[in-house]
């Protein structure tokens, strides 16, 4: 099976939980998540059924969302900025303040396999947690894991959240 193969698989697992499931699901993530929470925290808005931590965490934490600045680089502003339509049907900051200093960043997952995460293939959150000291925190559902090969440019995070489970 070729990578695009396992990213469409692994993604059409998670799109198949219902919406019951879902919220059962993302609650007891959320729930794991919460204790490694602290000072400014990176994460994402969902698109294509990822977890949802967003939601749960914007009104409690100063929360910092991703910005494509160009091809390669992502860049996280506040999510209190004004937002707008971005690349890939993602919403981002319009940006004015890009901040460095993250403490902790929950990283959206398309697949998993240890702490390696499979993302949508641009390399854009490797690249930038490559260079982070802050704590990397991927989010996903069991269904999510699956092997892959891990390439030389692949970050390892920290951990991995899912419903059941810390994996470290």
């Amino acid at each position: 099976m070729t990578a695009l193969d396992k990213r469409k698989l692994c993604i059409q697992r998670r799109s198949s939980l219902s919406n019951s499931k879902r919220f059962e699901k993302e609650k007891a993530i959320t729930n794991c998540v919460l204790p490694f929470l602290k000072g400014k925290i990176g994460t994402y808005i969902p698109i294509r059924n990822e977890v949802d931590v967003y939601a749960k965490f914007r009104d409690e934490f100063d929360l910092y969302i991703p910005k494509m600045l160009d091809d390669t680089t992502i860049a996280f502003y506040s999510d209190r900025e004004e937002k707008s339509k971005g690349p890939f049907s993602t919403i981002e900051p319009i940006g004015m303040h890009e901040v460095k200093d993250l403490d902790v960043i929950l990283v959206p997952v398309v697949g998993f396999f240890g702490t390696y995460r499979m993302g949508y293939g641009k390399g854009y959150y490797d690249r930038y947690l490559s260079k982070s000291s802050a704590l990397k925190i991927g989010v996903a559902f069991d269904v999510q894991e699956m092997e892959f090969d891990v390439k030389p440019t692949d970050m390892k995070l920290d951990m991995i959240i899912t419903e059941s489970r810390i994996l470290r």
